[in-house]
């Protein structure tokens, strides 16, 4: 994939291989771009080739659950009580992203967790609370910390161990 070439597909119309997820999620994580340009700038690589580098070696991490949905890479580390700590990696259609996220949540569940944490920014907020606002009733429920970019929801009615 060269840089003109680096934008979200629709996995209705066509699956990307991991790679290329991974290129269209550093390209589109503008926060993420910026956060690493001065180490990037030091290490002589584009802060997108860093970001890239990080999102791989993170997705690759064999402590993780991984999980796909469309051109939606997913990640879970389990911690105890049936709480999950999330990382997504998109290269979907916004459209499709909002899918991909419930499916996801659905996947979660049966895997048997509860409550799930990640952290966010203003792009992934929206999608989420889009992703709820579809679906109330269903047990999901959220609480956004905007201070500190971090988003924790459940996932159905609680279990008992």
């Amino acid at each position: 994939m060269n840089p003109a070439g680096i934008h979200p597909v629709s996995s209705k119309e066509h699956m990307l291989e991991p790679t290329d997820i991974f290129a269209v999620a550093a390209h589109e994580y503008k926060q993420g771009l910026e956060e690493c340009a001065q180490a990037a700038k030091k290490s002589g690589v584009s802060a997108e080739r860093l970001s890239y580098s990080i999102m791989v070696n993170q997705y690759s991490d064999p402590r993780l659950i991984r999980i796909r949905a469309g051109n939606t890479l997913f990640t879970i580390a389990a911690m105890p009580s049936r709480v999950g700590f999330v990382n997504g990696y998109n290269g979907d259609t916004g459209e499709n992203y909002v899918e991909n996220i419930l499916e996801f949540i659905y996947s979660a569940r049966k895997l048997g967790f509860d409550t799930l944490v990640c952290s966010t920014t203003p792009d992934v907020v929206r999608a989420l609370k889009l992703v709820f606002r579809k679906h109330k009733g269903n047990g999901i429920k959220s609480n956004f910390d905007s201070a500190n970019n971090i988003c924790a929801f459940t996932t159905g009615e609680p279990r008992g161990e």
